[in-house]
């Protein structure tokens, strides 16, 4: 068995390589990324057996065309008798190539499944297996969290008009960031907590969403009726659809049902911009948001199980 960094040609063939069913992308996805430079032949690597065929996949992706910033695609073809083999060193030599370009690795990776992948055996395997193979190149499991979509002609529910959404600059979101981080049920939140103050993981939240494809005029700071702060709305945008970005209610008027308020306000900003689908990610342990995208007419899509160093 060889590894090597593929051809355009081979980079597509592996698009469609054999996985383990409602696992990752389809096919059609990685040949969009493909296209948009997003994944790209030097960032990825191919595993081929002695008998020339595509056995596993490694493909790393950027939000541009630029730098990677996370593991994409990894997968071992389904019926082959050494997957996790296959899965450890698609990672050496990945880490090896990117490395050397001067990429910080391990880069992250997130598992795509069903939302069921517990009860379906052959995914509950392929879980197991690529966490044991992540865990050979730093990676662990972190967190577990669920996808919710909103589709055009979907039920929206409409936001009651009991809040005034403002625009403010960067120094008070900030101060709202560390304020939400109090009692957050968010576990990245936490897990930045344990080690940092919360001023400076409010630092790190504005900076991310700064860096997302949606516009920084789109953020607003929420207001009751009596011009008490309330929380924030964030809304934002992936690479290919509108998404709801980041919402949170303040400490002080949690309890009150304003989750659903700024959720609907960003559903009525995508809705009213003309956006055909709007994702959203939580925490699989972030109940209350959870039952509010469900209230608000999102579905829950996939699980992500999210591996990082």
């Amino acid at each position: 068995m060889r590894f090597e960094q593929p051809t355009v040609e081979l980079l597509l063939e592996a698009a469609h390589m054999s996985t383990v069913a409602g696992v990752g992308m389809r096919p059609a996805e990685i040949e969009r990324e493909i296209a948009s430079g997003r994944l790209q032949p030097k960032w990825s690597q191919v595993a081929i057996d002695e008998d020339e065929s595509l056995v596993g996949r490694a493909l790393w992706w950027g939000r541009d065309a630029q730098v990677p910033l996370a593991l994409d695609v990894w997968d071992a073809r389904r019926d082959h008798p050494d997957t996790e083999r296959i899965l450890i060193e698609l990672l050496e030599h990945g880490h090896a190539a990117l490395g050397s370009d001067g990429v910080d690795i391990p880069l992250p990776h997130t598992m795509r499944i069903p939302t069921t992948w517990r009860d379906i055996e052959a995914v509950h395997c392929d879980v197991a297996v690529k966490t044991n193979a992540a865990a050979a190149a730093g990676l662990v499991r972190v967190n577990e969290r669920r996808q919710f979509q909103w589709d055009q002609g979907a039920r929206a529910t409409r936001r009651a008009h009991r809040l005034r959404f403002e625009t403010a600059d960067d120094d008070a979101f900030l101060h709202l960031f560390a304020r939400a981080t109090r009692g957050s049920l968010d576990v990245m939140t936490r897990r930045e907590l344990a080690t940092a103050a919360a001023e400076t993981v409010a630092v790190d939240e504005v900076a991310y969403y700064r860096s997302c494809p949606g516009d920084r005029g789109w953020w607003r700071v929420a207001y009751d009726s009596r011009g008490n702060v309330v929380g924030m709305a964030i809304p934002s945008a992936t690479p290919t659809s509108r998404n709801i970005g980041y919402l949170a209610v303040l400490p002080e008027h949690r309890g009150h049902g304003y989750v659903d308020d700024l959720l609907a306000y960003i559903t009525d900003f995508h809705m009213g911009d003309g956006a055909s689908r709007i994702t959203a990610t939580t925490d699989a342990v972030n109940t209350p948001m959870i039952e509010a995208f469900k209230r608000a007419g999102y579905q829950c899509v996939e699980t992500r199980i999210d591996l990082e160093r």
